[in-house]
């Protein structure tokens, strides 16, 4: 497996994506994201398209797509042997040759069509590509954590580039208040504004404790001492994804189901009791936590 798809491959799997979760995400086929984390680039359409599938997938991915695109090599089409060298013939057949040479050009000039009419094609179009339109967000209090569709793009208040447009998730976080998530339709330049929902105040924990249970035990904390990518949904509604910062502290009431990219990172207290670490370091796992 070449560079480009070890890259691609382990920040799919970072994310806990299966490639039919990612294909359905881009709308493309499995076998395409396949071709691209095997470097089957034979396999795949031709380069204008291919580059296109790699700059939407490293952005699902969360990769800077132009190190990736430096590392797309396009096969090189196949070429044809050179032709074999005359034979050398004797003086009479060169004469022979020449002969019907002229008795051929001259039929040529006597019985001639009409010279045939040039129709110029169309120019073939442009791939097309995706619209794209940029996004203003701003908070009150400011301050506040920015992700679209788990991506993290900076804090309040924010002026994004141009994004892909279409429809998006949108959270927003911020320490000491609920987090704000919706989905967005990115259909034109977009410009909101959201007023966060402080939390009930608690007495903080020290760092260097097992974060203390919730009445009745059923709360579940999520310690962060390394990078993974987490997904927590509760039933059908999704409570959090995205990567958290190294060293926070998640808290969710039970039951919740988690998913990891990297369990390795995320120690798990429950009702105020260290549960030891999710799971095994860069293989992504799913857990579900019952209330008490």
């Amino acid at each position: 497996m070449c560079e480009l798809g070890e890259r691609l491959k382990r920040a799919r799997e970072e994310k806990g994506l299966s490639l039919k979760e990612a294909a359905e995400r881009l709308s493309l086929k499995v076998r395409v994201l396949e071709a691209l984390e095997a470097c089957r680039f034979e396999d795949l359409p031709e380069p204008a398209l291919t580059r296109g599938y790699l700059r939407r997938y490293a952005r699902l991915l969360g990769l800077d797509p132009e190190p990736l695109l430096a590392l797309y090599a396009p096969p090189e089409p196949p070429t044809l042997p050179p032709p074999p060298p005359p034979r050398r013939r004797g003086l009479p057949w060169v004469l022979l040759l020449g002969f019907l040479l002229v008795l051929g050009l001259g039929a040529y000039l006597l019985l001639r069509p009409a010279s045939p009419r040039v129709v110029e094609l169309p120019p073939e179009p442009p791939p097309q590509v995706a619209p794209r339109y940029p996004l203003r967000v701003v908070s009150e209090p400011p301050g506040a954590r920015v992700y679209l569709d788990g991506f993290y793009l900076g804090q309040t208040p924010l002026e994004s580039p141009p994004l892909e447009g279409g429809k998006r998730v949108l959270r927003l976080e911020l320490p000491g208040y609920e987090p704000w998530e919706e989905e967005v339709l990115l259909d034109r330049p977009r410009s909101l504004s959201f007023r966060l929902k402080p939390l009930p105040s608690s007495p903080p924990a020290s760092q260097d404790q097992a974060p203390a249970p919730s009445p009745g035990g059923g709360q579940l904390v999520l310690r962060l001492e390394g990078r993974s990518w987490l997904r927590v949904t509760q039933g059908e509604k999704r409570l959090y994804e995205g990567i958290p910062e190294v060293g926070a502290e998640l808290r969710f009431d039970l039951p919740v189901e988690v998913r990891a990219g990297n369990p390795g990172a995320v120690r798990v207290f429950l009702a105020g009791q260290d549960q030891g670490l999710l799971g095994e370091p860069g293989r992504p796992v799913t857990r579900r936590f019952e209330g008490p």
